[in-house]
């Protein structure tokens, strides 16, 4: 029985690692792609790799999107608007807001804000007419928010910064592919990255322990059985 217990826990920890080690990606340090759809932006990795079109669609095309639809990166890292087909058939644009109500929308509007105005865009074209569209590093911890100028009502989108020391990953802009456990775009090694590899280790230190207990006890139980005897 005791056996079984532990057995039943390791497996439990293992699963609970897994889930952990495996949860949509949320921040960088280096490049963070946002995905341009027909009518909706969103974050890379945040409904699930393959994405859950259905379910960005409903959080993400509103006047206020949810906050899964953010973009959560590191000073010092770039975002990167792509619309590989068949993401968006139609022209959209990106353009820096002011602040949450998305009203004053253009370039300069928020000096912290580096995304300017992308211009219209047409996502089979390729070159200064398509995507990607790229921006300068995002050099100030805050949020920043942004809009399509075609579809201002319902096209919406926030990035949120934070210091250069918290934890994360990187995210190459080209294939949307996150890289894990942990090397930055410079090469140095990301400790919080090691998360997933340490929680994966203490998992297993964790359900030997629990084994050696559970072999132990069932020991003393029999031991206890024929002293009673």
């Amino acid at each position: 029985m005791w056996k079984a217990i532990s057995i039943a826990l390791i497996v439990a920890l293992a699963a609970l690692t897994m889930m952990v080690a495996e949860s949509p990606a949320r921040a960088s340090h280096g490049n963070f792609n946002v995905h341009v759809h027909d009518d909706y932006f969103h974050p890379a990795g945040a409904f699930g790799v393959p994405t859950d079109h259905t379910v960005a669609k409903a959080a993400c095309q509103k006047a206020n999107p949810d906050a899964a639809c953010d973009a959560t990166i590191h000073v010092g890292d770039t975002i990167t608007f792509v619309s590989p087909a068949p993401l968006a058939v139609n022209l959209h644009s990106v353009m820096e807001c002011s602040d949450n109500t998305f009203g004053t929308c253009s370039v300069g509007a928020d000096p912290n804000n580096p995304i300017d105005d992308s211009g219209y865009r047409n996502p089979p074209s390729p070159g200064p007419s398509g995507w990607p569209y790229a921006t300068t590093p995002f050099n100030t911890v805050g949020t920043f928010y942004y809009r399509c100028d075609i579809h201002p009502d319902v096209m919406r989108g926030r990035i949120v910064v934070q210091p250069a020391s918290v934890g994360g990953f990187v995210q190459i802009a080209d294939t949307g592919h996150v890289h894990h456990p942990g090397m930055d775009m410079s090469g140095s090694t990301d400790g919080a990255a090691r998360l997933p590899l340490l929680a994966a280790i203490a998992a297993g230190v964790i359900g030997i322990a629990l084994l050696a207990v559970g072999s132990y006890a069932r020991r003393r139980f029999a031991t206890r059985l024929v002293e009673d005897d």
